[in-house]
């Protein structure tokens, strides 16, 4: 609890992120066929929804979305603690 009092900017980002991790809501797809020729059921994260939340968790390569898993990770991790 001391730590709470000493860092209270500190305490705030943290409940922020488990607030905006919580607004994430994951998704089943399947990859097109030229990425995935078994277009296997996959669960995770739209990369639109994604940017909206975490805008340093995604990147934009010829036009499309990607998720960068370090970076979301990062944050879902620090959501759990």
């Amino acid at each position: 609890m001391t730590i709470l009092l000493r860092w209270p900017s500190l305490y705030k980002r943290f409940v922020d992120i488990r607030d905006r991790v919580a607004q994430l809501q994951p998704i089943q797809f399947r990859y097109h066929k030229d990425i995935d020729p078994e277009q296997k059921l996959r669960a995770g994260f739209s990369a639109q929804q994604v940017a909206q939340v975490f805008p340093d968790a995604v990147v934009e390569i010829d036009g499309y979305l990607f998720i960068k898993n370090d970076v979301l990770g990062g944050y879902i991790k620090a959501a759990r603690e």
